[in-house]
């Protein structure tokens, strides 16, 4: 039974990452795209996740005791490939490492690492348990149940029924891309639903209906099997359903306004079915935890309907519940073997790189910017004042957050009270004028702004919630146009000096909250290192000051507030 160090990664098709336990225990994720710095990672192995990990834990390959993957290819004609021998793995994992005695490799099935990332870390006995991706091996949606440690899924729906690819597929039409669908459920919020789309929840889960003729011929045309035939077959199934309504096409040039009403339709179907396949789990396994994954779970508007639902007492989505998680999912699968398992409960999401104090001084040194060094205190103050005058500030300090949202470790931060923070943050990110920015609020302050329960999952920034009708005209550059915000709660015991900074602003303002966005410019991913944020930093010509470390950094001397 595996015991000491087992690496696990995802060497799927995009969002490669690698995860490094010790003894069952999360010492350090990363995910590809950080350290590439090209977006999702697509088409990249984790090799340079994989080098992190193992330097973070200062140990090599030969010490790992095992590799899980979260992917198990040796179903599909792809695992053939000589990529996926052992000595393709190695070259692929540990480049260079050619003398290397590869070591034992164990291979999980993808909704079993889905599942596992969010039931091991979420720190309890028994839970239901719900995956919704776009696809498994052959799988797109799994019910189960987790029960004294030992996950088993009681019921499957094919990739051809993906909702996943359902959502993708209506985000292209829209215009708005396959990556887009975070734009469409922002979108949502301005339409109304309304127009019939081809899924709908029935008794016991639900059914996406297909048009008889469309992208039959899909399915033969890769030997990769669903992975990658079937995301053609979904969007030419659902298309001509799509069309029955206004605006008819797919947009091209138009205004992404005009598809509101459509972005609001999808939006209900799937959190109808979706809300129908969570009283499924809760009726097969009369357990009242709900833990939920894969890519659709980052959907933090059906998230947010689901804890209001009252179906489940507590519902838990992990800080990573994409493709990047099942790194964590699948070591921790074989971790669970060993005697006395016992995983890291995942209460913060900081699981990632810390910046360097000596690469972080050399950065700031190299661009021609200004810095003063300052502790903590001092640093929150003068933070928290330039907030209260205005300034966006990019704050990059402590470990780096894991998962697709930042959470006050690699963010850029604005004040709450004017809502021209939403237009100039958009402006710095090159974003459309019409998407959200989100609120951190500290945990024993969120019941002022925030009206009903946001659960786990507020953590993580990963369920919508209702800003409390007397407090949006207090935090305007928060509230979506339909009242909604996406709350994260800060907490002091898991990020102190975020926790800190927004208490000075508190102290300042009245208001025990900031704005909060991912620090990084359109089309990139999250910074990761001192160098990432300086250079977003000089690029970002709009933000008026670094917080990176334990320094803060301006463009000149006059910049630099008073401590």
């Amino acid at each position: 039974m595996p015991t000491g160090y087992v690496l696990g990664v995802n060497i799927g098709f995009h969002d490669s990452s690698a995860a490094l336990l010790r003894d069952g225990a999360l010492r350090v994720l990363i995910e590809q795209e950080r350290l590439s710095r090209r977006k999702h990672a697509v088409g990249q192995p984790p090799a340079e996740a994989v080098a992190a990990c193992l330097a973070a834990e200062g140990i090599g390959p030969a010490d790992l005791d095992a590799v899980a993957i979260g992917w198990d290819f040796r179903v599909l004609p792809l695992g053939r490939n000589r990529r996926f021998t052992d000595e393709g793995l190695r070259a692929m994992l540990f480049p260079g490492a050619d003398d290397l005695v590869m070591p034992p490799v164990r291979w999980v099935k993808h909704h079993i690492a889905h599942a596992a990332s969010a039931y091991y870390s979420a720190g309890v006995r028994d839970a239901a348990v719900l995956v919704i991706d776009g696809a498994g091996e052959t799988q797109a949606t799994s019910v189960g149940s987790a029960l004294d440690g030992d996950i088993e899924i009681l019921r499957e729906w094919p990739v051809t029924q993906s909702l996943g690819f359902f959502y993708n597929a209506a985000a292209e039409w829209a215009g708005l891309g396959y990556w887009g669908t975070g734009k469409l459920m922002g979108l949502a919020a301005y339409g109304r639903a309304g127009q019939d789309m081809p899924l709908r929840a029935v008794p016991g889960g639900y059914e996406i209906r297909h048009d008889e003729q469309a992208g039959k011929a899909g399915v033969r045309r890769s030997a990769a099997g669903p992975l990658l035939a079937y995301y053609p077959v979904v969007a030419e199934g659902v298309n001509p359903a799509f069309a029955r309504h206004f605006p008819f096409v797919p947009r091209t040039g138009e205004e992404p306004i005009a598809y509101a009403d459509f972005a609001a339709s999808v939006q209900e179907a799937l959190e109808d079915a979706v809300l129908e396949l969570a009283a499924e789990a809760r009726r097969r396994t009369d357990v009242p935890v709900l833990t939920l994954s894969g890519g659709v779970a980052m959907n933090c508007t059906m998230v947010g309907r689901l804890v209001r639902s009252g179906l489940f007492d507590t519902v838990y989505v992990p800080p990573v519940p994409t493709d990047a998680g099942v790194s964590l999912g699948a070591a921790l699968v074989v971790a669970a073997e060993a005697e006395n398992f016992s995983p890291t409960v995942i209460d913060h999401a900081y699981w990632s790189l810390d910046i360097d104090p000596a690469g972080a001084a050399a950065s700031v040194s190299e661009a021609g910017l200004v810095a003063r060094r300052l502790d903590r205190d001092a640093l929150a103050r003068a933070a928290a004042r330039s907030l209260a005058e205005g300034k966006v500030v990019a704050w990059a300090r402590g470990r780096g957050e894991i998962g697709q949202r930042a959470l006050g470790t690699r963010s850029f931060l604005a004040d709450p009270r004017d809502r021209k923070s939403l237009e100039r943050l958009n402006v710095i990110k090159g974003r459309e004028m019409w998407r959200p920015v989100a609120p951190s609020i500290l945990a024993e302050h969120v019941e002022s702004l925030i009206e009903g329960p946001v659960g786990p999952p507020s953590r993580f920034m990963l369920a919508a919630a209702r800003v409390r009708a007397d407090a949006r005209l207090t935090v305007p550059a928060v509230t979506h146009v339909d009242g909604s915000a996406r709350p994260q709660t800060v907490h002091r015991e898991t990020n102190p000096d975020y926790w800190s900074l927004i208490d000075a602003f508190r102290e300042i303002t009245g208001v025990p909250a900031v704005v909060n966005t991912s620090f990084n410019l359109a089309g990139e991913p999250i910074v990761a290192s001192a160098a990432d944020a300086v250079s977003t930093f000089v690029r970002g010509k709009e933000l008026d000051l670094l917080v990176l470390g334990d320094t803060l950094v301006a463009r000149s001397e006059d910049d630099l507030p008073t401590p």
